[in-house]
């Protein structure tokens, strides 16, 4: 299976210096919208790489009580660290891009009424989205390890209704605006990464491999049919992160 390592290489080596050199069709989203994490927002998306590994990285602690993946065929101590960052820092930046591609192709474009959540529910969800993660380390092993779906909520929960409250970029104030187009965007787009991440990790011999205590339907690889449902959890979890944390506004 090495050549596939050298074929992704020479497609992202490729990709990298066509766009260096101003060959543009080779970005899709720049090439409909006129602009792009990459070109136009490059400060932030610099700042997005760190936080996505650091994000990822705190699910990895959860994980030690959840035990519900694990990694198999590791190289050794340094590399292992040095490719799991590397990884890691393409998550949000991956999820992005691709819910970005939807929107930009008029994906979705879902609009309601304007209605207003009150600020008591907020306070709720917040509560409600910290005792979810706070659960996991308290809970004795035997019962944290069923505990996955508090952890692909409770970031959602906790973060963007302070992302509303405090005038950020939230999922919940633009359903309030009735506007449904980058929720849908950010659930499909992270189900269309989630299947690509699944699909390459399955032919690797250095891979994640899942050890559910519940059954979760037939596996689509490695995962299970409703393990994919964690996906679009995860682009809405870190899309509140970095509104959180970057300081998003309209």
């Amino acid at each position: 299976m090495k050549f596939y390592f050298y074929i992704g290489l020479v497609i992202v080596i490729g990709s990298e210096s066509l766009l260096f050199a101003g060959v543009k069709w080779v970005g899709i989203v720049f090439r409909i919208k006129g602009k792009s994490w990459i070109a136009g927002r490059g400060s932030t998306f610099l700042r997005m790489i760190p936080l996505s590994a650091g994000f990822w990285y705190l699910f990895e602690f959860f994980n030690l009580f959840l035990k519900n993946w694990r990694y198999e065929g590791l190289p050794g101590v340094w590399v292992t660290a040095i490719g799991m960052t590397w990884a890691f820092a393409t998550i949000g930046p991956g999820l992005f891009e691709t819910s970005d591609l939807l929107e930009s192709i008029g994906a979705f474009r879902v609009t309601t009424r304007k209605f207003e959540v009150p600020k008591g529910v907020l306070y709720i969800l917040i509560v409600t989205g910290a005792a979810c993660l706070i659960s996991i380390p308290i809970t004795p092993p035997r019962i944290a390890t069923y505990l996955a779906i508090p952890l692909w909520v409770g970031f959602i929960f906790l973060l963007d209704p302070l992302n509303a409250i405090r005038g950020r970029k939230s999922i919940l104030k633009e359903w309030q605006a009735g506007n449904f187009q980058r929720f849908f965007c950010l659930f499909i787009g992270g189900l269309i990464c989630g299947f690509l991440w699944e699909f390459w990790n399955y032919w690797t011999p250095t891979k994640w491999v899942y050890q559910l205590p519940y059954a979760a339907g037939p596996k689509i690889f490695e995962m299970p049919l409703l393990g994919y449902l964690g996906f679009p959890a995860l682009a809405l979890e870190y899309y509140a992160l970095y509104s959180f944390v970057l300081r998003w506004r309209e």
